[in-house]
């Protein structure tokens, strides 16, 4: 497959979320090395200018004219008239490229009558406000602690002409000032240790610390939930939602592979990402499990020793800047792709309702995570900016429970000084203040966290009255499904009578045995277990470190 059948083929993988743009162009490899960050340019920034180009093809006629798809067409008109290279060479279909150039005069003409409907100045333009580049992030740079020191790090930049400046001596509305974008500028973050902090747009891609995974390419938002749950050496934790993995092996950094870790996600592309992702941080306490959180067995003896719990659900995803899943989602609304679709940032019936079914999950998978008997500090995070998703979910679960109580303001980065919304959800000055918000004008994505410690002793009679009530809920939905489906076969193949005994057959209750009661759930055991006699030691003995990270079905 040649050049730019190759860039289409990508195209209509995007459509059908068969992975990240990313993976599809720089992970890719039936690239050579050298057209690699070429298709990834090119990607980009075909799914930025789709909605013009896909004008521009349509009343030219191109696409009909030469009998090729519309997604190739966009890639090749994308080249002939917006870069200043043109169509490329290498590994380009010569004949293809020859067959298009003929059409540039009317291509460039429709795309000449575009810009003056639009009242477009220059190119630029065309493209829509929310998906131009606007250089307000920082280049954020953690350290992974299980392959470098940040002093190792540092030297290193400042050996390749990096300036190192003291951002304990700035004020913070100078950063943006002093690391301009293509400065050779660079600091310590003054509020995470383990993060470095340079001008937007810088490329570290190819650059030798990361390409050795001794430093990720993370922002510093993102950094935070592992931050604010402070997983201990030697302890257990779990990632409820997990992929692609990026705050996992940062707990298990901040953990020095010391302990365990449980990752949870019930998307086996997505968790083969995490695998391949913390191998090559070199995390070797990982546990992978290809399951629903929601459908995890907090009582399981297996989780016993659960003390952290990092939560990061699916949002909105308002806050992100420039996010390349935006890219992919502009572009399918405009070749009006059904087939494709995308939980997180589906319009779902209108905005308000969007917000209250996603708050509504987050909800339960932080009710959840608290039924983990040992469970005694967890984080709760969105990249959302909205306060549905972020403040009033907090309160919701203040008020649901009484087990945990919000961490106080000083365990949760305390030096950050964007606070909570106080008029939020009902929240008063203190509890506010104990929750955290970044903006893109702080240099970051937007984003939220708040943190939650115990407060009082797990309930354990109660978290197996609320599991036996869900599992009921479960086994009694997915009867009546099977029951259904079962009168459907049976009026077809053997008539109502063998229907009804098999409705009938499909509702008998399932097994018990002396140490455990069962129900099945999505194709899944999930095991509520009765109290177990002997007692597990929680002690890191237990968990012996894996040289690579393996995903398991749960």
């Amino acid at each position: 497959m040649q050049f730019y059948e190759r860039a289409a083929d990508i195209l209509r993988r995007l459509e059908q979320r068969q992975g990240s743009i990313k993976t599809m162009t720089i992970g890719n490899q039936h690239l050579k090395p050298e057209e690699k960050r070429k298709m990834y340019a090119l990607i980009c920034e075909t799914l930025k200018n789709a909605s013009a180009l896909t004008t521009v093809v349509q009343r030219s006629r191109v696409a009909e004219a030469e009998g090729i798809e519309l997604r190739l067409a966009l890639v090749l008109v994308h080249d002939l008239l917006l870069t200043k290279v043109g169509l490329q060479r290498q590994g380009a279909n010569q004949s293809l490229n020859q067959r298009i150039r003929k059409h540039k005069a009317k291509l460039a003409a429709a795309l000449a009558a575009l810009k003056e409907e639009l009242g477009a100045q220059s190119n630029g333009d065309l493209v829509p406000v929310e998906l131009r580049d606007s250089g307000s992030t920082f280049r954020h740079v953690r350290v992974n602690l299980l392959a470098a020191t940040v002093d190792g790090v540092v030297k290193q930049f400042q050996d390749e002409g990096y300036e190192l400046v003291d951002s304990r001596q700035m004020e913070r509305s100078m950063a943006h000032q002093i690391l301009a974008p293509k400065s050779r500028k660079f600091m310590r973050d003054p509020d995470l240790h383990d993060l470095l902090v340079l001008p937007s747009g810088t490329d570290l891609h190819a650059h030798p610390l990361y390409v050795g995974g001794s430093i990720i390419l993370q922002d510093k938002a993102s950094c935070m939930p592992a931050h604010v749950v402070r997983p201990a050496a030697g302890s257990v934790a779990l990632d409820a939602c997990a992929a692609p993995g990026n705050k996992t092996s940062h707990m298990a950094s901040l953990m020095g592979n010391s302990g365990r870790i449980f990752a949870f996600d019930m998307d086996k592309r997505r968790l083969d990402t995490l695998v391949k992702l913390t191998n090559a941080a070199k995390c070797e306490i990982i546990t992978a499990k290809c399951t629903s959180f929601l459908d995890v067995n907090p009582l399981d003896p297996q989780y016993a020793c659960v003390e952290y719990a990092l939560l990061d659900p699916s949002c909105s995803g308002s806050g992100i800047v420039n996010r390349l899943d935006a890219l992919v989602d502009t572009y399918i609304a405009t070749v009006g792709n059904q087939g494709a679709s995308n939980g997180r940032n589906s319009a779902g019936g209108g905005q308000e309702a969007r917000l209250k079914s996603l708050a509504d999950f987050q909800v339960s998978i932080i009710l959840h995570a608290m039924r983990f008997p040992n469970v005694k500090r967890l984080s709760y995070s969105t990249c959302s900016i909205h306060a549905e998703e972020n403040e009033a979910v907090v309160a919701r679960i203040l008020q649901s429970q009484d087990e945990f109580g919000l961490a106080p303001a000083g365990d949760v980065i305390p030096t950050w000084p964007r606070r909570g919304l106080e008029t939020a959800a009902g929240l008063t000055k203190d509890q506010a203040a104990c929750l955290v918000r970044t903006l893109p004008e702080d240099g970051t994505n937007g984003f939220f966290v708040a943190g939650f410690v115990r407060q009082k002793p797990a309930d354990i009679e109660k978290t197996k009255q609320q599991l036996g009530a869900m599992l009921a809920t479960t086994a009694s939905s997915e009867t009546a499904n099977k029951a259904t489906k079962n009168g459907i076969k049976g009026k077809k193949r053997r008539g109502d009578a063998v229907a009804t005994k098999a409705a009938a057959t499909s509702t008998q209750p399932p097994n018990k045995s002396a140490e455990h009661e069962t129900a099945a759930t999505d194709n899944r055991q999930q095991t509520v277990p009765l109290p177990s006699k002997k007692k597990r030691s929680c002690g890191p003995k237990g968990y012996r470190k894996r040289a690579k990270v393996s995903v398991t079905q749960q």
